[in-house]
């Protein structure tokens, strides 16, 4: 009974056979897709797939290994069957699909994955190569089969037919291979909508680059010329990514092509890290960290040049470890810096939050962790985006604290300064300021051969008035005189107080005559006037005037202060001596 059994089973097995040998398909693709049912077909789960560690696979190889089963379909549970992270492996990928009776003449295979080195299509009917097509970054874009930023290969299919298709590639950097068919001008009207985000995003770094490079030239701070070279670098490791360095920068240059993405990107970490040192200031200083961020610098220019002089995939797992640390060593600093309430904090913060997801998400992706979707395969880009619009913020924010702090810092220096030059009481310049003046007055007096006087005024009875009625009365004598002398003079004069009851005139361009003499005779009018204390009170103090004018009484400055101190005591003394009311 048990041999019946086997035999019986043994006959579909060998139909099996038959027809598998027959038809030569593989048992992972005994269902071909049909082509043309749909504008845009998303196929990379309906590939198989050959992972080849060693030489160079060719074609006939390569059939060979697919007929045995070689290939291996992905499971259904797999997020990203055709993202093969950081790999030098040759993968193969083959499809096998058939055509309705009618098809449109316009076919494309898309490989959506712009940065890779070495993409070999083949397409086959019936067993038989049609055609064989090459792209890839190591190629000039010119010899590309379409002028696509992507790779793409347009496909010449005849109606009610059996296909193959074969793609074999190979990348130093990250290997991803989505495959797409689009059908007619489906392809074209999707990209309308990859270029104009492509263009807002290239458009946002060139306005950020141009406005912080003009504040570069007007603020002559080195911060804002690290940030320019922080966004072009970052945006030529994008341009890389995104396919757009073959397709408008060097079309005819695939080795910078190939080298933009993981150099541009090392390049942006050298200018992001000097950055990050600087805006923070002493924040990496406070937690013994001054050398971490130049140290990480120096490690990303290793890492440009390793991909430089051909260790391409060294370079690019340098990048993503680097750019890991990197961002989470900023965020860590900024967030002290935060907790400090350091200008400019906040929007830092922010902006490596989004950097560091973008970063954290593209390297899971990279290594095969994350599927390939437009978030994954563009979350640098995302991320990098809101990064430098929130560090523009964040230095505008930086910008005008600093101003506001500096602001509140030079109105302390003119506070101090005007006490430091002028009498708290009477708001007079003080002796200090007088000096300077008069130093200034006599080289100005030497070279133009001008003369200036100086005018010296003491109170007559401050002492009677201040012991009789107090200090607070003296006080108001004081202010009430020194506003009737700051009255007198031009506004380019000096009318200081230098004692508790002297003031000193310093009139620059003033000669012995009339003009002095009408002036010493308003002094006099201002002694003679009444002066109102705050408790009604009335006094009347009288002033002594002394004055000396140079050079015609001598050219010494300092003896120039004497003779009018001298004269003023003799006036005094003069004053005194008449009877009252003389």
């Amino acid at each position: 009974m048990t041999d019946s059994v086997s035999g019986f089973m043994t006959i579909p097995v060998v139909i099996l056979l038959a027809l598998w040998s027959s038809f030569g398909i593989a048992a992972q693709a005994s269902s071909p897709t049909v082509v043309g049912a749909e504008a845009r077909q998303d196929v990379s789960r309906s590939v198989s797939i050959y992972r080849n560690d060693q030489s160079g696979l060719s074609l006939g190889r390569a059939e060979e290994l697919y007929r045995q089963g070689h290939f291996i379909r992905p499971e259904s549970s797999e997020q990203s069957p055709t993202n093969f992270g950081l790999t030098k492996e040759q993968v193969w990928l083959a499809f096998e699909f058939s055509t309705p009776e009618q098809i449109s003449d316009r076919i494309f295979l898309e490989v959506g994955h712009a940065s890779l080195d070495e993409v070999h299509f083949y397409l086959l009917e019936d067993g038989e190569l049609v055609t064989h097509q090459q792209s890839g970054d190591l190629l000039p874009f010119t010899e590309r089969p379409v002028s696509h930023r992507n790779h793409v290969f347009p496909l010449s299919l005849s109606a009610d037919s059996q296909y193959q298709i074969f793609l074999s590639v190979r990348s130093e950097g990250t290997l991803t291979v989505p495959v797409t068919l689009w059908q007619g001008d489906s392809l074209w009207r999707s990209d309308q909508y990859t270029y104009a985000a492509l263009g807002l995003y290239y458009g946002l770094l060139v306005a950020l680059l141009i406005y912080n490079l003009f504040l570069f030239f007007s603020l002559r701070d080195v911060l804002y010329l690290t940030y320019v070279g922080f966004i072009a670098c970052l945006a030529i490791g994008q341009a890389g990514l995104s396919g757009l360095t073959g397709h408008f920068l060097w079309p005819d240059t695939p080795w910078l092509v190939h080298l933009s993405p993981t150099g541009g990107v090392a390049a942006a970490g050298i200018f992001g890290a000097l950055f990050v040192q600087r805006f923070l200031a002493g924040t990496p200083a406070r937690l013994k960290l001054a050398w971490f961020m130049p140290c990480i610098s120096v490690a990303y220019g290793l890492t440009f040049l390793t991909a430089v002089v051909g260790f391409y995939d060294v370079a690019a797992i340098a990048v993503n470890l680097l750019s890991m640390v990197f961002a989470v060593a900023a965020l860590m600093m900024g967030g002290v810096s935060l907790w400090r309430r350091e200008p400019g904090s906040r929007f830092f913060v922010l902006a490596w939050v989004s950097f560091l997801l973008g970063v954290l998400v593209i390297a899971l992706h990279n290594v095969g962790v994350l599927p390939s979707n437009g978030f994954t395969a563009n979350a640098l880009m995302i991320g990098s985006a809101m990064e430098m619009l929130l560090l523009s913020l964040a230095l505008a924010d930086r910008t005008r604290e600093l101003e506001t702090t500096n602001r509140q810092l030079w109105e302390n220096q003119q506070i101090l300064e005007k006490q430091a030059n002028h009498d708290v009481l009477t708001g007079l310049a003080n002796r200090k300021l007088l000096q300077d003046r008069l130093a200034g007055a006599g080289a100005r007096a030497r070279r133009s051969g001008a003369s200036f006087a100086l005018v010296v005024v003491d109170l007559d009875r401050f002492k009677e008035i201040n012991d009789t009625l107090g200090h607070s009365a003296g006080d108001d004598v004081l202010v009430s005189v020194s506003n009737k002398l700051k009255a007198l003079p031009r506004s380019s004069d000096t009318v200081a107080r230098i004692g508790g009851d002297e003031f000193v005139l310093l009139l620059e361009g003033v000669q012995k005559g009339q003009g002095l003499s009408r002036l010493i005779a308003n002094l006099s009018r201002i002694g003679d006037m009444p002066v109102i204390l705050e408790n009604g009170t009335e006094v009347r103090v009288g002033l002594s005037i002394g004055v000396a004018v140079y050079p015609e009484d001598t050219s010494d400055i300092d003896r120039l202060f004497s003779l009018a101190d001298a004269d003023m005591y003799r006036n005094k003394q003069h004053q005194e001596a008449e009877p009252e009311g003389a």
